[in-house]
C-alpha cells in the first residue's frame, strides 16, 4: 500500500449510516479498520444517536492515530411529525411511524452537506445505500461516494437480479415459487419473501441509479464465504466491490463491560459456564423484532417443552415487557433457561463454549456473528434482507435449517405463528446431538478460521481495504493535478 507519510496529510473520509443501531456498528467498525491504516475516519450521526458509537470511538482512539471524530447533525423530528428523540428507527412507536421517519431522514441532506462544507478537505463520502441521494451530494463536493452495504453479496446480487429481470411479475400468487435467471444457484423466492423495497418501485430505481453512479460498494462479508456471489457481482453489478468483513473481527468493538452485576464478569457467562459445551441454544431476534404476544408465548412454550438449556434475549420495548409470558414461566425453566431483557454481550455468548446453536433472524450483522462463532444455525427471518439472507445459509453453504418451513412473508398481516412444537424441535435439533448438525457445525467452524484468515495481515479482506485506500488516493491525487 502507498505510504500516507509521503503526503500532506492523510485521506479523510465520512461515514455517514442509516439512523439504525444495525447499520451503525457495522458502518463504525469499518471506519475504525479504516483508521487503523492511517486513514482520517470522521462520522456523522444525529443527537440521540451519539451514546450508541461513542464507546467504540473511544476504545479505537486510544490505540491509534489520528483519532476518529465523531460529528453530530440535526435531526429534523418536529418537521417531519416524528416524536421528539425517535432518531433510530428502533426508537419509533410502532410501524406507522416508519413513512414520517424516512422524510425527517432525507431531509439530512442540507444538514450533511453544510457539514462537508465545513469538514474540508475532505477525499470520499461512505454512505449507507438507503441514501441514494448522498451520491449526488458527493458529486457536488467532487469528491467520490461509496456505498456501504449491511447486507452480504448474495443479497445485493439477488436484488440487482431481480431489479434487472423482474421474474417476480409473471407470477400468479405472493407463495407461487420462481428463480433468478443467471443467478449462480438455482434458489427459489417467492414474491412475499422479497424485501419491503420491491413495494416501491421509485425508491428501488433510485437506490440501483444511485449504486451505478457511485465510486464502488463496501460488503462486511468475506470472499471465502461468498465466492461465488462475489464473481457475480463483478459481472452484474459493474461497480468496484470492496469486501472488507467480518468487520466484527476486524475493527475494535470495545469488551463488554457494560451491566456487570457485580463488577466482574457478565451474570449470563457466568450461569453457561456452569453448561456442558454444546448444550446450550441462544434465541435472538435483533433491535426490530415487534412479534405479537400469541408469537411471543408459542416461542416461551415450545423453549419449555424442548427440554435443552436456553438463554433468550428479549429485546425492551416493542413486545418486550411480561404480559406475554406464560404465568411462573420463569421459575419453571429457571437452572435451565435464562431470560436476559434488554442488552447481553451476544458476542461473548455465541463464543461461550456452552451455546452450540443460535436462533437468528437472519439479519447480516447475526449471521456474520454467528458464523465466526462457529455455532449451527435455525433461521427464522423477519422483514428486510432476512428471507434472502436464509436461502444463503440453507440452500447455498447449508450451515442453517429453517424453524419453520410453512409459508413466510416480509410482511406482518402474512405471517403465519410459529407453533411451539416447531420451536421445541429447532431446539432438540440445535443441540440434541445427530450428524446433520454436526455436519453442519464442522462446516460452520471452518468458515469462522476463514473469516479470520480473511481480515488478518494478508487475508483477502485486509488486501481489499488496502485496495480501497489505494484507489481513493489515486483519486486523490487525480483531482488535486486536474485543479492545478
Amino acid at each position: 500500500m502507498a505510504s500516507q507519510t509521503q503526503e500532506q496529510r492523510p485521506l479523510h473520509l465520512v461515514f455517514f449510516p442509516f439512523l439504525a443501531t444495525s447499520h451503525m456498528i457495522p458502518m463504525l467498525e469499518t471506519a475504525v479498520i479504516a483508521a487503523e491504516r492511517g486513514v482520517k475516519a470522521t462520522f456523522v450521526t444525529t443527537p440521540a444517536n451519539a451514546h450508541l458509537l461513542q464507546p467504540t470511538l473511544d476504545r479505537a482512539n486510544s490505540l491509534h492515530q489520528p483519532p476518529m471524530e465523531l460529528r453530530i447533525i440535526p435531526f429534523p423530528a418536529a418537521d417531519h411529525g416524528v416524536p421528539d428523540g425517535c432518531e433510530n428507527i428502533t426508537a419509533l412507536p410502532d410501524f406507522s411511524s416508519c413513512g414520517n421517519f424516512f422524510r425527517a431522514v432525507f431531509a439530512l441532506r442540507k444538514p450533511l452537506d453544510d457539514l462537508l462544507c465545513d469538514l474540508r478537505p475532505v477525499d470520499a463520502l461512505v454512505s449507507d445505500a438507503l441514501f441514494p441521494w448522498t451520491t449526488s451530494l458527493a458529486a457536488d463536493h467532487g469528491v467520490p461516494r461509496l456505498i456501504f452495504q449491511v447486507t452480504g453479496l448474495f443479497s445485493v446480487c439477488a436484488v440487482n437480479d431481480l431489479d434487472i429481470h423482474r421474474p417476480y411479475e409473471s407470477v400468479s400468487s405472493r407463495s407461487e415459487p420462481f428463480s433468478i435467471p443467471g443467478f449462480p444457484h438455482p434458489i427459489k423466492f417467492t414474491r412475499a419473501e422479497l424485501p419491503e423495497v420491491f413495494d416501491f418501485p421509485y425508491m428501488l430505481g433510485l437506490l440501483r441509479e444511485a449504486e451505478l453512479t457511485s465510486y464502488g460498494v463496501i460488503v462486511n462479508s468475506f470472499y471465502a464465504f461468498e465466492p461465488d456471489y462475489a464473481e457475480h457481482y463483478y459481472k452484474v453489478g459493474l461497480r468496484k466491490v470492496f469486501v472488507v468483513g467480518p468487520v466484527n473481527l476486524a475493527g475494535a468493538r470495545p469488551p463488554s463491560t457494560e451491566k456487570k452485576e457485580d463488577g466482574g464478569r457478565d451474570a449470563t457467562l457466568r450461569w453457561l459456564d456452569e453448561k456442558e459445551d454444546d448444550s446450550v441454544v441462544y434465541i435472538s431476534f435483533g433491535t426490530t423484532c415487534r412479534f405479537s404476544d400469541e408469537q411471543f408465548r408459542e416461542l416461551a412454550l415450545g423453549l419449555e417443552s424442548s427440554g435443552h438449556p436456553f438463554v433468550w434475549k428479549v429485546r425492551s420495548g416493542g413486545g418486550g415487557g411480561d404480559e406475554w409470558m406464560p404465568e411462573g414461566y420463569e421459575k419453571r425453566v429457571a437452572g435451565r433457561g435464562l431470560v436476559v431483557r434488554g442488552w447481553a454481550p451476544q458476542v461473548e455468548i455465541l463464543s461461550h463454549r456452552a451455546v452450540g446453536g443460535f436462533v437468528v433472524q437472519c439479519g447480516w450483522n447475526a449471521v456474520m456473528e454467528g458464523v465466526c462463532s462457529g455455532v449451527a444455525l435455525a433461521t427464522w427471518p423477519l422483514h428486510s434482507d432476512h428471507f434472502v439472507s436464509e436461502k444463503l445459509l440453507v440452500d447455498v453453504l447449508k450451515i442453517a435449517k429453517p424453524v419453520w418451513e410453512g409459508f413466510q412473508s416480509v410482511t406482518d398481516g402474512e405471517k403465519a405463528v410459529v407453533p411451539a412444537n416447531a420451536v421445541a424441535r429447532a431446539v432438540a435439533w440445535l443441540v440434541g446431538g445427530g450428524e446433520e448438525v454436526a455436519a453442519m457445525r464442522r462446516r460452520v467452524r471452518e468458515l469462522a478460521k476463514l473469516g479470520r484468515r480473511a481480515v488478518a495481515e494478508g487475508g483477502s479482506s485486509y488486501e481489499d481495504m488496502s485496495r480501497l485506500v489505494e484507489g481513493l488516493m489515486a483519486c486523490r491525487e487525480e483531482r488535486e493535478k486536474s485543479q492545478v
